[in-house]
């Protein structure tokens, strides 16, 4: 994780706000339901990689992205473009295609430094190019996969989406699959060292998991059939009303194929219309909780869909309905939290490959 700083904010009034929930006529409110897991706030999450904004916000797994490495934007064939001086780190970082995941403006002060014109970048998947010049992703938009936006400012809980997304990147890092192809079958060591990376995550993201519910997660077991979404949605300590709104959610997410990138691009946009309506439901009685879970579906499908064209199989796809690991990326959420959520999918993608 030695290439990015996190920097978590918790607001002032969000904390009298706190406070002012406690006061003893509190007590006559009804009793609250055991709210494990704890489903941080997301706009205590907000991460940077690498030492600086230099150019503004350039969105891919984190809410602010500058890729370390010796990177720097330039001016390649009057396009903007971002240079990698170490290239085997971003080879292995992004593998065929940069993952732009909003929209990028390159402001007229910037266009001007680098002697091209004022632009938008619009989001998708930017191939990786190997030039005389060096490893770079040239932004072209005559050769790029284009794709909606996967950052939506509308849900309150995006970051828990892109907190995830990055999880997956650290975790499963060259070196970590190194020790983890050490430990052989060896399964209980395996869920040992990603729980330990997990909780490492976390901590240093901002949102550390307290050691009562560390021994939960580590509790859960992840040899369950992620796949009936519907059983397991019965063991979480959501309401009624909730678990039927994520009933009806998963329900349509299942008939989902992807099989390319339009695929994928009307999956983030059905996604993103279902977060925006969410938002104005007045009705959920956990919604941080559910927002959380549908960013987590949103991110998690679209990460492994990038991962899968990008590094794995030679560009295949695989599958196109939602694999094991995914389902375990929402399960592991509503059974414990971000961390259950990371080391869930982490771990049954590890078993099937």
């Amino acid at each position: 994780m030695k290439n990015f700083q996190i920097f978590p904010v918790v607001l002032f009034f969000a904390a009298c706000a706190f406070f002012t929930s406690c006061k003893p006529e509190a007590i006559e409110e009804p009793i609250v339901k055991d709210t494990f897991p704890t489903v941080p706030q997301a706009s205590r999450i907000i991460i940077h990689f690498g030492t600086s904004t230099q150019n503004g916000c350039l969105y891919s797994f984190s809410n602010c992205i500058w890729i370390g490495w010796g990177t720097e934007v330039t001016n390649f064939d009057n396009r903007f473009a971002l240079r990698f001086n170490n290239p085997d780190a971003a080879s292995q970082y992004f593998g065929n295609y940069y993952p732009l995941t909003a929209d990028y403006v390159v402001t007229a002060d910037e266009a001007a430094k680098l002697g091209i014109e004022p632009q938008t970048l619009p989001s998708g998947f930017y191939p990786l190019a190997f030039t005389p010049a060096g490893a770079m992703v040239p932004f072209d938009v005559q050769n790029y996969s284009p794709l909606p936006q996967l950052v939506n400012e509308n849900n309150p809980q995006d970051n828990i989406g892109q907190l995830h997304n990055l999880a997956m990147q650290v975790i499963l890092s060259p070196e970590n699959r190194d020790h983890i192809a050490s430990l052989g079958d060896d399964q209980k060591a395996i869920e040992s060292f990603v729980l330990d990376q997990t909780f490492t995550y976390l901590e240093e993201a901002g949102v550390p998991v307290s050691q009562t519910e560390q021994q939960k997660v580590r509790a859960l077991g992840f040899d369950m059939d992620y796949s009936n979404y519907t059983a397991r949605l019965e063991e979480t300590r959501m309401t009624d009303n909730d678990k039927n709104v994520l009933r009806g959610i998963m329900d349509e997410v299942s008939g989902f194929d992807i099989g390319n990138v339009k695929d994928l691009g009307k999956f983030v946009t059905r996604l993103t219309e279902i977060e925006n309506n969410l938002v104005h439901n007045t009705q959920l009685d956990d919604p941080a909780m559910v927002l959380s879970t549908v960013s987590t579906i949103k991110y998690s499908r679209y990460y492994w869909y990038w991962r899968s064209i990008s590094k794995g199989n030679g560009g295949t796809v695989e599958p196109s309905q939602i694999p094991d690991w995914v389902w375990a990326d929402i399960i592991g959420f509503e059974l414990g939290g971000p961390a259950g959520s990371i080391a869930a999918s982490v771990i049954v993608y590890l078993d099937t490959h």
